[in-house]
């Protein structure tokens, strides 16, 4: 079973984030391992992009963000979004127009990671400037609690510009919270419930298939950009909540690794996992499947053994947003290859 898909800060340095943060293609790749390596043919999945009248100014609205910062909110028509999953939602609800900038975990939809080709970037959100974000004179700025440092969300509120900090969601419950929140903050409340209503019915299509297989696998997830950044995600990631709303043990949690976790031999080995999930762009970047394999511990795993890993695009994987039902979906399908449905 060999298929492909919280990045990490610059070299690691600044923590990990929950979308992707590579420049990479972001369509989902649905080949096998083996076959990526000899040809790159990703495919994307259908989505279904919600079209709404552009908004441009809002009617006073007051939100209270993730930091307890109360922010009155008048005019959106000029957006910079800072993490990839608020990007994704800003356009499923039918405003991608109003999104002036950026940052570079932003990877999908394709006219979105265009942006950051175009200039329309702050660059990371987890080292923000400032004057990367000034620049844009945004009427809004959207981001969550992963944005740092906080001496600059000050220094953007200093300068008059709104600032919403939302809570990061790393549950597949938080999904409607955040595309909830995002709508509310923009004045498409309406908008917002038929688009959660929709995620959440396939997110919970994905968990009804998965209940139809009893195996229970350990699954690992190996965040791998380098020989030098090898980590194992635990609990509290995103990867964990795609683990165990496909049905399966997060290895990590096993293990007790809270977040990333630097990855040693005798961890993996004790983790014994069945399955080894994997970021696509981290394993090319790697060198491939065979050069996963020759990193300590690896070899000596159930999932090695067995030929078991699955790659994803790390957005499509545990961004989180509006593709969540239907990354779980592939991920629950790939895990248990016979299962019906």
């Amino acid at each position: 079973m060999m298929k492909t898909k919280i990045s990490l800060a610059l070299a690691i340095a600044a923590a990990l984030t929950l979308a992707a943060c590579g420049a990479e293609d972001t369509a989902e790749s649905t080949t096998s391992v083996a076959e990526q390596e000899a040809t790159t043919t990703p495919t994307t999945p259908t989505t279904t992009t919600t079209t709404t009248p552009t908004t441009t100014v809002a009617e006073g609205r007051v939100f209270v963000g993730a930091d307890g910062v109360e922010t009155a909110i008048d005019d959106i028509s000029r957006i910079v979004s800072l993490n990839g999953d608020l990007t994704e939602i800003i356009f499923e609800l039918g405003l991608g127009e109003n999104v002036v900038a950026v940052d570079v975990t932003t990877t999908y939809p394709a006219e979105a990671a265009a942006m950051n080709d175009q200039g329309q970037t702050v660059g990371f959100a987890q080292q923000l400037a400032a004057e990367a974000v000034l620049r844009f004179d945004p009427t809004l700025v959207l981001g969550d609690q992963q944005v740092a440092p906080p001496e600059v969300i000050e220094q953007l509120r200093g300068a008059g510009v709104p600032v919403v900090i939302l809570e990061t969601q790393t549950t597949l419950d938080g999904v409607e919270t955040k595309i909830s929140q995002v709508a509310e903050i923009l004045g498409v409340p309406a908008v917002g419930a038929d688009l959660a209503e929709r995620v959440m019915a396939e997110i919970n299509t994905a968990q009804d298939l998965a209940e139809s297989d009893d195996s229970d696998p350990t699954v690992a997830f190996v965040y791998v950009r380098g020989p030098q950044v090898v980590f194992l995600f635990g609990a509290g990631m995103a990867t964990q909540a795609m683990i165990e709303g496909a049905g399966a043990i997060d290895a990590g949690v096993e293990a007790g690794v809270f977040g990333p976790a630097p990855l040693t031999p005798e961890a993996l080995v004790a983790a014994a996992p069945a399955v080894i999930v994997l970021p696509e762009a981290g394993l090319a970047a790697l060198g491939g499947i065979e050069a996963f394999l020759q990193l300590p511990g690896v070899a000596e795993t159930p999932a090695a053994m067995n030929n078991a890993f699955l790659a994803y695009d790390e957005a499509y994987f545990f961004n989180l947003g509006p593709r969540a039902g239907q990354a779980l979906d592939e991920f629950v399908r790939d895990l248990y290859p016979d299962i019906d449905g």
